[in-house]
């Protein structure tokens, strides 16, 4: 086995743990999941109230 050999075997498997990630995260069982992470951030409550803005001096 020469170093060629090698390359191909290691080209063969990161494609196929690139499909394996790809095909986990477009899976349809996942997709409740992600909307989950993305909607965390939006209804995230990171604005600041006027009261913590009268108690830090702001």
């Amino acid at each position: 086995m020469d170093l060629n050999w090698a390359r191909v075997l290691f080209t063969v498997c990161v494609f196929i743990s690139f499909m394996t990630v790809l095909l986990i995260v477009f899976n349809k069982r996942n997709k409740s999941n992600y909307d989950d992470a993305a909607n965390s951030i939006v209804d995230d409550e990171d604005t600041p109230t006027a009261q913590s803005n009268r108690e830090n001096g702001a």
